[in-house]
């Protein structure tokens, strides 16, 4: 039975006759009466569900409290945070979206504003931790129930949480070109390895009566085809001791250069078929996955936001990493500083 029998059956009661009768001018004015107070029932409803919107769950009182503060002054307790015109899609993938016009006003306003250093008052100076964009982001996709959106200020944590998962924020001018993902002299262990493989690419140009690399290369400054070069000196190392295993036994500097060779090859799980550059890509990809793996982890964005609207998310996928045949073109580090390629590796 379909749903106007069903509503006729209803009402039928009302009619004089059992049901409405279509030749009869009062059972239609009845009828239609019936009809018109159904459809003012269900545009009150409309409206009210409008005005009532679901408030966004999840969020930051914090990023709410410095919203109202950038919109109202110092009387911002208890104000209303309009909410953006549209919704705005979030995946999984490595996705882009461009701001509608009628979020653009709002979107500008609040893109340089930054919410206080913690513990700080609501409108006191902004925190060093938090770049442009990020406010703007969080209000763009929390406020119209786009994602649940959290604020993650604590320790290593990414900026924001999308329904539990990380998205680092950036706000570079450009998606494309070399850009930077910290620093990562704090990590001994890598550092302790870049200077073993660039020890090794001065050492064998001693040995070589050539000159010493340049003093720009070294473990806190090189380009990626740059240490692929210094691999292959470890990698010629490599086999000058296989070939005269007696040396390591006589000698306690071949046996200390051993050790350290040992330690690239089995630290970075190096096999005897692999040449210098996929060598290089492993030391590449070491260094990048504990930066990567923090802010914003595997699986994850990182979002560019820039101040013309356009937003792209890059998902950080482990595996395109360690299969990207372009890495070493898309790497470099500049003073402790690792600058990557997003738009190469995961665009």
């Amino acid at each position: 039975m379909d749903s106007i029998t069903k509503y006729l059956n209803k009402i039928a009661y009302k009619f004089p006759k059992g049901y409405p009768d279509m030749n009869d001018d009062q059972d239609k004015k009845m009828l239609f009466e019936m009809v018109d107070n159904i459809v003012e029932d269900e545009e009150e409803e409309i409206v009210v569900s409008k005005e009532n919107s679901p408030t966004p769950t999840g969020g930051s009182e914090v990023y709410n409290d410095t919203i109202r503060f950038a919109l109202y002054g110092s009387d911002y307790k208890g104000k209303s945070i309009p909410p953006p015109k549209k919704k705005y899609p979030y995946n999984s993938n490595t996705f882009s979206i461009n701001i509608s016009g009628e979020d653009k006003e709002m979107f500008d306003k609040l893109y340089p504003i930054k919410p206080p250093k913690v513990g700080k008052e609501i409108g006191s100076a902004g925190s060093l931790g938090v770049g442009n964009g990020e406010i703007a982001l969080y209000w763009l996709y929390n406020f119209s129930n786009s994602a649940k959106v959290e604020e993650g200020r604590d320790g290593d944590d990414p900026d924001l949480f999308f329904n539990g998962k990380g998205v680092e924020v950036k706000a570079w001018e450009k998606d494309t070109g070399l850009k930077g993902l910290g620093r990562f002299g704090a990590d001994k262990e890598n550092l302790s390895l870049l200077s073993i493989i660039f020890g090794f690419n001065a050492l064998v140009s001693v040995f070589e009566g050539g000159k010493t690399p340049p003093k720009t290369i070294n473990p806190t400054n090189f380009r990626g085809l740059q240490l692929a070069e210094a691999m292959g000196k470890v990698k010629e190392f490599k086999s000058l001791l296989d070939s005269n295993s007696s040396l390591s036994k006589e000698y306690p500097l071949f046996k200390n250069i051993q050790d350290n060779v040992d330690r690239v090859y089995s630290t970075l799980d190096i096999s005897d078929g692999d040449d210098s550059e996929e060598m290089a890509n492993k030391m590449a990809v070491k260094l990048l996955e504990p930066k990567l793996s923090r802010k914003p982890g595997d699986g994850n964005h990182l979002a560019n936001v820039k101040t013309n609207g356009s937003i792209k998310f890059f998902q950080i996928d482990f595996d395109k990493l360690k299969n990207s045949k372009d890495l070493l073109d898309d790497f470099e580090v500049k003073q402790s500083a690792i600058n990557i390629n997003f738009d190469k590796i995961w665009g």
